[in-house]
């Protein structure tokens, strides 16, 4: 009874300690997944209406992230002919390069940072956020969000007309405005006129007043760049999204609005194609796959075969033993029972 108890208490103590090990394994698992999808992001806030040469604008950039951030690192680089820096209290810089360094002024998930820029001359000017790197308190990287947005600077200059007409008894002068006029039916300002992919088609053709296309491409294109034209040089133009494409849909927008804040938005979604050479791997695979089952099927019915005539066989031999033993056990008996008599 005693080695009995021991025994028991043996086996008891390691089923709690498989228990134990088992419960720690499956409170981990939730707390590893918690850390490996710590994510960051990163969006731009230019100004929502056109901006004029020697005008000084604002363009924010709020980072967030599922936990708190400690502070954030990047770069910022813009097109230093059309906008120029001016001033910023998280960054410093120039000549189309700025070097970024941000800190939550109270714990937070959030970090707001501001930058101020002139325009320079007319045209489209290009910010994007590089090299970004979100940091916790505790120094571990949370993200490395990319971002970027377009500034549409124009020209603040009227471009005037004068007529003159003398007569023997008055002069009659008359001051108009040029204004490009429309050009087969398309607008003058607040549309785009030209859309541009740099892989794959746009489908349908572009055309201003059609607002949704899609872009196909292979699977081994990993970045598409999208390129609009507006009607007019003041009109502001606004892109959301990322160059860079996963498998699958990737959706791009440009909203383009003119100087009377009316807006248009376009939308591009870009699919990128499964690998191909991935799939016909798969389609080999599941072949061999099908003809290696195909033969163990039937090797497996031969082996089938095999033991029912091996246990028949075997089964006759057992009673053949069975029968032998039964007779030799009465033959000995009755050996045994002779010799007493003799006795």
């Amino acid at each position: 009874m005693l080695s009995g108890g021991i025994a028991m208490t043996t086996k008891t103590k390691l089923v709690k300690r498989i228990f134990s090990s088992l419960l720690t394994a499956a409170l981990a698992v939730p707390m590893t997944a918690l850390t490996a999808h710590a994510t960051g992001e990163a969006f731009f806030y230019p100004p929502k209406n056109p901006v004029m040469t020697d005008q000084q604008f604002e363009v924010s950039v709020t980072f967030s992230a599922d936990s708190e951030i400690g502070s954030v690192q990047a770069n910022i680089a813009y097109d230093d002919s059309v906008i120029e820096f001016v001033s910023s209290d998280n960054a410093s810089g120039g000549g189309g390069v700025l070097t970024v360094n941000g800190f939550p002024d109270t714990p937070s998930s959030e970090v707001d940072l501001s930058f101020t820029f002139k325009g320079l001359s007319a045209g489209n000017a290009n910010i994007s956020l590089q090299s970004c790197q979100i940091y916790s308190p505790d120094s571990e990287l949370i993200g490395s969000p990319t971002a970027y947005c377009v500034i549409t600077v124009g020209s603040d200059k009227v471009e005037t007309k004068t007529e003159t007409e003398t007569t023997t008894t008055t002069e009659k002068i008359t001051t108009t405005t040029t204004k490009t006029a429309p050009s087969n039916g398309i607008p003058d300002k607040g549309v785009l006129t030209a859309l541009k992919v740099d892989n794959g088609e746009l489908s349908p053709a572009f055309a201003y007043n059609v607002y949704n296309y899609t872009v196909n491409v292979d699977n081994s294109v990993t970045n598409v760049e999208i390129e609009g034209t507006t009607a007019s040089p003041s009109d502001y133009i606004w892109y959301t999204g990322t160059s860079e494409c996963q498998v699958g849909e990737n959706v791009r927008t440009i909203t383009v609005t003119d100087v009377d804040g009316n807006a248009a938005t376009y939308t591009v979604t870009i699919i990128r194609a499964s690998g191909g050479d991935e799939q016909q791997t798969q389609t080999v695979q599941k072949k061999n796959s099908s003809d290696t089952s195909s033969v163990v099927s039937k090797n497996a019915n031969v082996m089938d075969q095999y033991k029912k005539m091996l246990n028949t066989a075997l089964a006759i031999v057992l009673i053949v033993l069975v029968i032998a033993l039964v007779v030799i056990i009465i033959w000995i008996r009755g050996k045994i029972k002779g010799g007493k008599k003799d006795k």
